[in-house]
């Protein structure tokens, strides 16, 4: 072990993110939870659903919930091209994205907690940091699938 590392920094533990982009934000979501990137195909439109729900996507014949990410943060319509799909462990849920940016090795220290404010968003924010002289916003999944499970069983 070199000796320039000191005790505090080997025993930090670290955590894979993959840093993308939707709309003119950067997110990231830990890489444990995400099964592929990919470019969008075709997409299945269902009446009902909320605003942010773009439909039903096929992936190797399982149906994802195809969720439009800048949609349901800001209300923005994406035209992107391309998916964030989570594992089947998670849910059946893929997110629509306008690119990767990078992956990021970070320990819990290098988060910073978000304020928790009276908005639907931030509840879907729980913490940031910066990257590349850039904030990053780290979404909250086990959030953002009970805001999708709600904002269903309402419509």
């Amino acid at each position: 072990m070199s000796e320039n590392v000191s005790e505090n920094e080997t025993e930090k533990t670290y955590e894979k993110h993959l840093i993308f982009s939707a709309g003119d934000r950067r997110y990231a979501l830990p890489s444990r939870i995400i099964s592929e990137v990919a470019a969008l195909e075709k997409v299945f439109p269902l009446p009902l659903l909320p605003g942010y729900v773009r439909g039903i996507i096929n992936r190797y014949s399982i149906p994802y919930a195809l969720i439009d990410l800048n949609f349901l943060l800001l209300n923005i319509s994406s035209g992107s091209g391309k998916i964030i799909v989570l594992k089947e462990e998670v849910d059946k849920i893929a997110l629509l994205i306008d690119d990767v940016i990078d992956i990021a090795d970070l320990s819990p220290e290098d988060l910073m907690k978000t304020a928790q404010e009276e908005s639907s968003t931030t509840d879907l924010i729980h913490a940031f940091f910066e990257w590349k002289d850039s904030p990053v916003f780290c979404l909250d999944t086990s959030e953002l699938l009970n805001r999708i499970k709600r904002d269903y069983e309402q419509n």
